[in-house]
C-alpha cells in the first residue's frame, strides 16, 4: 500500500468535496467545487492531498497571507485514521508555508470532533485559549 501526497489540481476539485463529505463530522461546515476550484487558482494557498492505492484519503489546505500561514480542512477518511496520514499532510503543508517565507502558522480546528484537538497537539500545536474566531458570512 503507497500513500503519496501531492498539491491537488482543478481537475481533483470534485473528489475533494465528496471526501470532505465523507469525512466530515455532524456540524461541518462543507465546500463546494466553485470554491474549490477558487482556491487552486489562487497564488497563496496549496490544496494538498493524500492518496493510497490511487484512492483520495486525505487532504489539508495551506493558506499565506504574508503575515501567518493558515492550515484548514485537514480530513482523513475515518477507515484511514492513525496510519500517519493527518501528520504527513500537516508536514507537507508546512514545508509548503516555510518555502513561502512563513514564520508561524495557525490551524483551524473544529473543536466539537472529538480527535480534532489532541491530534493537533500531538503534531506540535498549542491551544491558544486567548483568541476567539469571529465569522461572518458575505454570501
Amino acid at each position: 500500500m503507497t500513500l503519496s501526497i501531492r498539491e491537488a489540481t482543478t481537475a481533483d476539485a470534485d473528489d475533494v468535496v465528496a471526501l470532505w463529505h465523507r469525512a466530515a463530522g455532524p456540524t461541518a461546515i462543507l465546500g463546494d467545487v466553485t470554491s474549490v476550484r477558487r482556491l487552486l487558482e489562487f497564488d497563496g494557498a496549496s490544496l494538498i492531498l493524500a492518496v493510497k492505492d490511487g484512492e483520495m484519503v486525505g487532504t489539508i489546505v495551506a493558506g499565506w497571507d504574508g503575515w501567518r500561514g493558515n492550515l484548514y480542512r485537514l480530513a482523513v477518511i475515518s477507515e484511514r485514521r492513525a496510519e500517519g496520514i493527518g501528520r504527513r499532510l500537516v508536514a507537507e503543508a508546512e514545508s509548503f508555508l516555510a518555502s513561502h517565507g512563513c514564520p508561524r502558522v495557525t490551524a483551524i480546528v473544529h473543536l466539537e470532533l472529538g480527535d480534532a484537538a489532541p491530534f493537533w497537539v500531538k503534531v506540535g500545536y498549542e491551544h491558544d485559549t486567548e483568541v476567539g474566531r469571529f465569522v461572518r458570512y458575505l454570501s
